[in-house]
């Protein structure tokens, strides 16, 4: 992004790299096997499209072309709760893919830090009040994509930890 960039160069940018988020879930989506990743990814791919409309819209009111903008926030809980609803349905699916799961978690842990910090400088270099607050508000969201990816990452990886960070009984008596 060059130093001089206008609300409209940081939208342009934004919008390009959500598309290529919502891309690369879908593209993980189908290409694992895992269950529960496959429907993490899937509700991240979604979630990466409904960023880009909000970006949209935001472009078009810094263009004086649209109203408010209005960004509802989820926050992590419901996020949780998607994907287990999601996971549900999940068994309905066959998988068609061959992906590596954590592989596939790990990137998207590298991807959610990026656009996570993006937003953070976004924040602090938009001239416009409603920009910031819009990436104020991506940031948050980005931030608990983050936390969802590395809870699901820690789960596949760690999942002993996992039980005991929880204050969960292990299945072998731990």
């Amino acid at each position: 992004m060059p130093q001089n960039a206008t609300d409209i160069d940081r939208v342009a940018f934004a919008l390009a790299t959500e598309r290529d988020g919502s891309a690369f879930y879908k593209d993980a989506t189908e290409r694992t096997q895992h269950k529960l990743a496959g429907a993490a990814f899937e509700l991240l791919s979604k979630e990466e499209l409904r960023h880009v409309a909000l970006i949209e819209a935001l472009g078009r009111r810094l263009k004086g072309k649209g109203g408010p903008v209005s960004a509802d926030s989820p926050n992590l809980r419901k996020l949780e709760l998607g994907v287990k609803t999601i996971y549900e349905k999940a068994g309905e699916k066959k998988a068609k893919g061959s992906l590596d799961p954590v592989a596939a978690y790990e990137e998207a842990v590298s991807l959610e830090q990026k656009i996570s910090a993006l937003y953070a400088g976004y924040i602090k270099e938009s001239e416009s009040p409603e920009a910031r607050h819009l990436f104020t508000v991506l940031y948050r969201e980005e931030q608990d994509h983050l936390n969802l990816l590395e809870d699901m990452l820690a789960y596949l990886t760690k999942p002993d930890q996992w039980f005991i960070d929880r204050d969960m009984t292990l299945l072998d008596g731990g």
